[in-house]
């Protein structure tokens, strides 16, 4: 399937070729940065183009850089909010963003 897919998106290219499915791949010199097309996150801020045919394959290959985390978090956030437990809390950032 890794080869036969059009477009190789992963959620972050240097972990990509160290674990999950490409890794031994990467490991026999069969697969490059090269081969992927394209990050999730530069196909969701529309810096490449996602699917563009309704017959084109793409392989996502996520290696757990935190989206499990983030998508975990968020569902038992919401669970917790549901069924009126939890506890509220106030964070403070003092980070300065330009």
């Amino acid at each position: 399937v890794i080869k036969m897919a059009d477009k190789i998106v992963v959620d972050h290219r240097e972990q990509a070729f160290h674990r999950g499915c490409l890794a031994k791949l990467a490991e026999r010199g069969e697969i490059t940065d090269k081969n992927i097309y394209a990050t999730i996150g530069e196909i969701i801020a529309g810096y490449k183009t996602g699917r563009e045919s309704d017959d084109e394959l793409i392989l996502f290959v996520p290696t757990g850089t935190g989206m499990l985390d983030v998508a975990t978090a968020e569902l038992a956030y919401r669970k917790a909010i549901g069924a009126g437990i939890g506890n509220h809390i106030t964070l403070q950032q003092d980070i300065d963003i330009h």
